[in-house]
């Protein structure tokens, strides 16, 4: 089984591979309408920043930084006029899209 590290690593490194596909699966998706409100540019760089500092979020953030971080994403995306259950399901695809591509590039042999 790969090590926590490793799929660190592995995931910081596709970070711009994983943000490319949640713009596909957020911009294709009928839950997240309202998102085209978004830039591509926006909603891509802010995916990108998480997963390509996954480590450093996991090492050294506290509850206090994440909340930060997610209260300034609400924000953001109400001044946009995106619905917070859009939002809500945009986090959920953002999850899953990570799900699937560790199902595809890692060698998990039991649940992580």
């Amino acid at each position: 089984m790969m090590t926590l590290y490793r799929l660190v690593h592995l995931i910081e490194t596709h970070s711009n591979e994983l943000a490319s596909c949640l713009l596909n699966r957020v911009r294709s998706s009928e839950a997240t309408a309202d998102y085209y409100l978004v830039a591509d540019e926006d909603l891509k760089d802010r995916v990108y920043e998480i997963y390509r500092h996954l480590g450093d979020w996991l090492i050294t953030r506290d509850e206090f930084d994440l909340e930060q971080r997610y209260e300034k994403i609400g924000a953001r995306r109400a001044s946009q006029n995106v619905p917070f259950s859009q939002v809500a399901w945009a986090i959920v695809l953002t999850k899953d899209n990570l799900w699937e591509f560790l199902k595809l590039h890692s060698e998990m042999d039991r649940p992580v």
